[in-house]
């Protein structure tokens, strides 16, 4: 089983900041061609299924890639990105002048800190991964594309990789509409390509 993974096209929000979660922004120009070079780059794949998140820059971002394939494009709710609640629609740092009282519970444990009217890491994490689970057995015996978010593709690398929690959330940050390819065989991931964005060297949209 083949298992690839990649994330949405670059939107709106992505440039000027802000906080998506639950939350959809159009994708950027550079978004879609993102999107269109990562079809081309999956077309010699043998790709079975397409899952997405059904957030709209996921579902978007897969149905370019699926392009005029007859690759079925499913959606999985356990892709969807963290719900950061009351936090999405503000800028990074434009949140903490909203909610300062916030700022050192969340750093005291950003595991367990709950999102207001959202959910904790420890939440999403739990929702990812065990959908995530729940994919590969469903789709053991086919090559998938995960089509997911930041925090997503975070939740699960970490998984595969064995990292920790909370101290691993910063780390296998991976490009918009990258590609990341693992074997996948009774039980146990091999890592065979990780943010692969050859197939984005073409040039950039301006």
């Amino acid at each position: 089983m083949k298992v690839y993974i990649t994330r949405h096209g670059e939107t709106e929000w992505n440039i000027q900041g802000k906080i998506q979660g639950f939350l959809d922004s159009p994708l950027t120009e550079q978004g879609l061609w993102g999107a269109d070079r990562l079809s081309e780059a999956i077309k010699a794949k043998k790709i079975d299924y397409i899952i997405a998140s059904p957030l709209m820059r996921a579902f978007r971002t897969a149905k370019i890639a699926a392009g005029d394939s007859n690759i079925p494009v499913l959606t999985s709710d356990s892709l969807k990105e963290i719900n950061c609640g009351d936090f999405q629609g503000y800028g990074f740092k434009e949140v903490w002048e909203v909610y300062p009282e916030l700022k050192d519970i969340i750093k005291m444990d950003p595991y367990n800190f709950k999102y207001p009217g959202g959910e904790s890491l420890k939440e999403f994490n739990e929702r990812v991964i065990g959908g995530f689970e729940s994919i590969l057995e469903e789709y053991k015996d086919s090559n998938i594309l995960l089509v997911g978010h930041g925090g997503t593709i975070k939740c699960i690398t970490n998984y595969i990789f064995k990292e920790g929690d909370s101290k691993s959330w910063f780390v296998n940050v991976v490009d918009n509409c990258s590609l990341t390819e693992f074997d996948y065989d009774s039980g146990e991931f091999t890592l065979v390509d990780f943010n692969n964005t050859e197939h984005m060297k073409d040039g950039k949209i301006v």
